[in-house]
C-alpha cells in the first residue's frame, strides 16, 4: 500500500501534535509510530524515525498545513544528522542535499529508510519482510508515485543518466549486477547488498565508485 493513503480528520490533528524535531545523541528505540503509519518498517531505530517523517509528509500533502511541513523537515533533518554520524559525513551537507532534493525524492529516500534493518531475502519487495538491491528501490520509489521495473540493469536503463555532480539524494546508483539510492555526497547509499545482510546504510564500492552509473527515475 502507498505512503499516501486516506485519514480520519481526528487522527490528523492528533498526529500532527506528534513529531520528532530531533534525534537523541545516539537512537536506541524507534519512537511510537503514528496511526498513520500503514507501512512495516526494519528493526533498525532509525526506521521509526523515517516513518514518522512520511506521516508528517502526507499530513503536510493532504492538508497544506505549515505545522505538519516543519515537523517533516525537522524530522527529515534528524533522519539526515544520524545517518550521517553513523557514515562519517558532514551532517550540513548531508542535510542540505535532502532539503535541496524535489519532493519525489525526498519520499522515496524516506521511505527506503523506514525499512533500514530489513533482512536481504532474494526476488522480495516486501516491508518488513525482505528486499532483495532491486526491490528496495523499486518499493521506495513506489511510495512516492513512480514505478521502476523490477531488475536492476531495467531500472538505471529506465531512468535518465546523470552525473554524481548532479544527482540528487534518493537516485539510483548501480554497477552490473547491483542497484542502490544515494543519499547525495560522498558516494554514499541506502541499499539491500546480498545474503546474510540487511538494508544498511554504506558506500559505493571503491574499486565500483568511478564506473558507477547515476540516474533520475522520475525524468
Amino acid at each position: 500500500m502507498a505512503i499516501r493513503h486516506k485519514l480520519h480528520a481526528t487522527i490528523l490533528s492528533a498526529a500532527l501534535a506528534l513529531g520528532c524535531a530531533a534525534l537523541p545523541d545516539t537512537v536506541s528505540a524507534a519512537p511510537a509510530v503514528s496511526a498513520a503509519s500503514v507501512v512495516d518498517t526494519g528493526n533498525d531505530a532509525l526506521a521509526g524515525y523515517a516513518s514518522s517523517a512520511l506521516d508528517q509528509w502526507t499530513m503536510y500533502s493532504m492538508t497544506g498545513s505549515s505545522k505538519a511541513l516543519a515537523a517533516f523537515d525537522d524530522t527529515r533533518d534528524a533522519v539526515a544528522a544520524e545517518a550521517a554520524n553513523r557514515l562519517g559525513l558532514d551532517v550540513a551537507a548531508l542535510q542540505a542535499a535532502w532539503s535541496e532534493a524535489d519532493a519525489e525524492h525526498q519520499t522515496a529516500l524516506m521511505a527506503a529508510f523506514t525499512q533500514l534493518g530489513v533482512r536481504y531475502k532474494g526476488y522480495t519487495a516486501i516491508p518488513g519482510v525482505g528486499f532483495d538491491c532491486s526491490g528496495i528501490t523499486s518499493w521506495a520509489w513506489s511510495q512516492a508515485g513512480v514505478s521502476l521495473a523490477r531488475h536492476s540493469r531495467s531500472q538505471i536503463n529506465n531512468a535518465v543518466a546523470v552525473t554524481r555532480d548532479t544527482a540528487q539524494a534518493g537516485d539510483l546508483v548501480y554497477y552490473p549486477g547491483h542497484v542502490m539510492m544515494y543519499l547525495g555526497i560522498d558516494n554514499a547509499i541506502i541499499h539491500s547488498p546480498n545474503t546474510g545482510r540487511n538494508v544498511e546504510l554504506s558506500f559505493v564500492a571503491k574499486r565500483r565508485a568511478n564506473s558507477a552509473r547515476f540516474g533520475d527515475p522520475t525524468t
